[in-house]
């Protein structure tokens, strides 16, 4: 058995409001750490998280779950509590243990009470953060339209690490937009920008970029100045500000297929403190 001390370890909660879709996360992320071989759904009353009689007929969670998810050299311990207020005894508690927090947000529901409930929590205990968006496969969902909202709402912390790839109007991958990669599934695969994916990626990372030059007044100057950042400076810089709240990354998914889990697995390592 692994013995994983404690800077290989990641202790996340789940937040945001109810339906958003934070079990489905939950059982995405054990499925391709390969804890089950199937994806299970709420609406079936499958899934590793809501294993209760009482969640699995009323289709929500009640009490939170511990699921210990094993990622490459890490163990990620994702707390999932319930999103509803009446159990807002639950969410404190799994705050409390947590070293970081998830908050998922619903594309197509935008921001919810849940969401800005959410958000306080993380400022009161002053928890590093990033933003996962789920129903990326709806067709309806603007995800261009969400992080306009996410920037006016929360502020400048707000930092898009990905563009959607739209295929037929299907969502088929994204745009790594610290990196340039780009993933079909969860797989990555290079492949040709669309030209309105183009546009949107030289503002998000124009946006990137200015958020690692708020990150100190070096960078700032610089930045002022007119110079590059390397590639390297930029990823110690987010990795240095994330895991201290100072940024907050968006990122992309969808429970079909498990879409963009594996990109956020890694985001969990390497941005995430340790205990």
């Amino acid at each position: 058995m692994d013995v994983f001390r404690t800077d290989r370890i990641r202790n996340v909660v789940l937040l945001g409001h109810g339906g958003a879709g934070k079990t489905t996360l939950a059982e995405a992320m054990a499925y391709l750490a390969g804890m089950t071989n199937r994806l299970g759904r709420v609406e079936d009353g499958n899934t590793v998280s809501d294993y209760d009689k009482e969640e699995i007929k009323r289709h929500f969670s009640i009490s939170t779950t511990l699921i210990p998810v094993p990622w490459d050299k890490v163990k990620i311990n994702v707390l999932d509590p319930p999103g509803y207020f009446d159990f807002v005894g639950e969410v404190e508690e799994a705050i409390s243990v947590a070293d970081a927090a998830i908050i998922v947000v619903n594309c197509k529901a935008g921001i919810e009470p849940g969401t800005e409930r959410a958000w306080e929590m993380c400022e009161k205990y002053n928890l590093p953060r990033l933003i996962f968006v789920t129903n990326m496969d709806d067709d309806h969902a603007s995800y261009r339209e969400l992080v306009v909202k996410l920037e006016k709402k929360f502020g400048r912390k707000i930092a898009p690490f990905q563009l959607p790839i739209r295929e037929n109007e299907k969502f088929v991958g994204f745009v790594n937009v610290a990196g340039r990669r780009f993933t079909n599934l969860s797989d990555y695969v290079e492949c040709e920008i669309p030209d309105y994916v183009q546009k949107n990626l030289t503002i998000a990372r124009d946006a990137l970029i200015e958020a690692v030059a708020e990150t100190s007044e070096e960078y700032m100057e610089r930045y002022f100045l007119g110079e590059e950042f390397t590639q390297e400076e930029i990823a110690q810089a987010l990795r240095e500000h994330v895991s201290e709240g100072n940024i907050v990354p968006v990122m992309m998914g969808s429970g079909v297929n498990a879409q963009g889990f594996a990109y956020l697995l890694q985001a969990i390592d390497k941005y995430f403190p340790s205990p």
